[in-house]
C-alpha cells in the first residue's frame, strides 16, 4: 500500500460528490469513474506530500502555520 495514501474522509468525499453526480446517468458510468477519480485523488496527494517535503524549510507564509507573509 502506498506509505503516502489520502486520508480517508478525503477519498470517501472525493467519491461520494462524483458519485451523486453520475450515478443518475448510468450506475457502471459512475463507478467507473469513481474508481478513476479515487486513483487520481491518491496521485495528486502523493505529488503534493513529495512536493512539500522537498522544501528547504517549512513555509512561513501560509496562514495554517502563523506565518505572517500571506497573501490575500
Amino acid at each position: 500500500m502506498n506509505e503516502h495514501a489520502p486520508p480517508a474522509l478525503l477519498l470517501a468525499s472525493s467519491e461520494r460528490l462524483f458519485l451523486e453526480v453520475t450515478e443518475p446517468l448510468d450506475q457502471l458510468i459512475a463507478l467507473k469513474l469513481a474508481g478513476i477519480v479515487r486513483q487520481l485523488v491518491s496521485v495528486a496527494y502523493s505529488m503534493g506530500h513529495a512536493d512539500g517535503g522537498q522544501a528547504p524549510q517549512p513555509c512561513t507564509a501560509c496562514p495554517a502555520k502563523g506565518g505572517s507573509d500571506a497573501q490575500d
